[in-house]
């Protein structure tokens, strides 16, 4: 059994646990944040993506976790192939160093930010299905490497008089109802006469 979370934590997030954000009053302020770090491995993608429904389920936004997870996945599986061990038959005592990932949600009013931070150096090259599904990325150098980030948009709700989203109506084929054939009357009658009698 390979594991591969080295640390995960959630926090709510305030004012006070992000200093600058008290002081620069235009920023957008998280809500949430999330991280988990991995060592680079083929375990890597499938314990990002339980990391990713279960922050979003914790979250309440259980709805973006397929879209989600595509775009956790394509970031993870990118960073081992860079990085890590893609190959899941290596085995631990071969290996001279071990990379690491660092995942991060964060979730503002508007948009969930997904960053996948390793030591890697040049650009990321995504997709055109996460270009698609990302509404917009990017990627910045640090000091170990580079944070890739993608913006998976929060969908918009009407809401009602009370705050409350509205329900939208779920799309479902018209159904016909059979016709109604002309009954008699009289043989109605028998049949409601004949169960009362039971």
């Amino acid at each position: 059994m390979t594991v591969t979370a080295a640390h995960f934590r959630t926090e709510r997030v305030t004012t006070t646990a992000i200093p600058a954000l008290r002081v620069m009053t235009s920023a957008p302020r998280p809500r949430a944040i999330s991280d988990l770090t991995l060592v680079a491995t083929s375990t890597a993608v499938s314990v990002g993506l339980l990391f990713v429904r279960y922050t979003l389920t914790e979250w309440d936004r259980p709805e973006l976790a397929s879209n989600g997870e595509a775009l956790l996945s394509e970031l993870v599986s990118q960073a081992v192939q860079l990085i890590g061990v893609p190959d899941p038959s290596t085995r631990w005592r071969d290996l001279d160093d071990l990379a690491l990932i660092q995942l991060r949600l964060v979730l503002f009013d508007h948009a969930i930010v997904i960053e996948v931070a390793d030591r890697h150096r040049e650009p990321p090259n995504p997709s055109d299905a996460f270009r698609s599904l990302s509404k917009q990325w990017n990627f910045y150098p640090t000091e170990a490497g580079r944070v890739v980030w993608c913006e998976l948009e929060l969908p918009q709700y009407q809401l009602t008089e009370h705050g409350l989203p509205k329900r939208r109506p779920s799309p479902r084929p018209i159904t016909q109802r059979p016709p109604t054939l002309p009954g008699d009357r009289d043989v109605l009658q028998r049949v409601r006469e004949w169960l009362e009698e039971l």
